[in-house]
């Protein structure tokens, strides 16, 4: 099966998505196609119609940051076992900025004015690991297909009854990945993704969302913490990540919930 790519270019100064577009030869790197936006809730609105691999971001953005951006983007690709792959423009090299792309894994860091060699050079590296990371997929979900196609056994129910979901429900206000869940249970990622789905209807992703925004409303109602707060203690890196899946979900803001509850 041949995998394809997709990159998201996201910066708000529409001359350096141009510039991003047009000098470098995505076919040539092997990208299918390229989408150019110019701030997170467009960029969000793209990747709920297209599946992204690589994304570049700039770091200064009206609204969302592009680091607040990446980490929701990481954190959601971490729960549903996504392969993507993240770098950062910016024309700050400053520290503080660099470690924070550092701790959401970011394939790289890049200073602008941007170096068509150089950005070239580290376009085909993150190419690479999203290939590889592909294969590897591929190869698990045909060894673990048969073993997950009939009803769970009693042992394999047993074990998302009794380990993956407790493990959830102790840690989902931090920032969980599936291989943290699946290494706590002794499994294999996709393998317990598979016996999760068919044990409780809910991916993985779905069900840590589930419990977040339960959590979510019990901490709107009784507490006076505002929205930076309470995303912060649910695990979310960007508050305006937290109000778009409270929306979502409730089909209210946090602000219109407390209000309706009368608080």
């Amino acid at each position: 099966m041949e995998m394809e790519i997709n990159a998201l270019l996201v910066d708000d100064e529409e001359q350096c998505v141009k510039t991003l577009q047009e000098s470098i030869d995505w076919k040539a790197l092997g990208i299918a196609r390229t989408f150019g936006v110019y701030n997170a809730v467009q960029a969000r609105e793209i990747m709920e119609k297209e599946v992204i691999s690589l994304i570049l971001c700039d770091i200064e953005m009206p609204g969302e940051s592009g680091l607040e951006f990446i980490s929701s983007v990481r954190e959601k690709a971490d729960l549903d076992d996504e392969n993507i792959e993240c770098i950062i423009l910016t024309c700050y090299p400053d520290y503080k900025f660099m470690r924070k792309a550092m701790q959401i894994r970011c394939s790289d860091y890049l200073i602008k004015p941007l170096d068509t060699e150089e950005m070239t050079e580290v376009l085909k590296k993150a190419i690479e690991k999203i290939k590889k990371k592909f294969q590897k997929d591929e190869k698990e979900k045909a060894f673990f297909q048969d073993e997950t196609k009939a009803t769970l056994s009693d042992g394999q129910q047993n074990i998302i009854d009794q380990k993956v979901i407790p493990y959830i429900r102790e840690h989902f206000s931090e920032s969980l990945t599936v291989t943290e869940i699946a290494a706590d249970a002794a499994l294999n990622p996709q393998y317990m993704m598979r016996l999760f789905k068919k044990r409780t209807g809910l991916s993985v992703l779905e069900f840590v969302t589930n419990c977040r925004m339960e959590m979510a409303k019990e901490l709107l109602k009784n507490t006076d913490w505002n929205n930076e707060i309470v995303s912060d203690k649910l695990g979310y890196a960007s508050s305006g990540y937290f109000i778009k899946l409270f929306k979502k979900t409730f089909g209210m803001t946090p602000r219109e919930f407390r209000k309706a509850s009368g608080i």
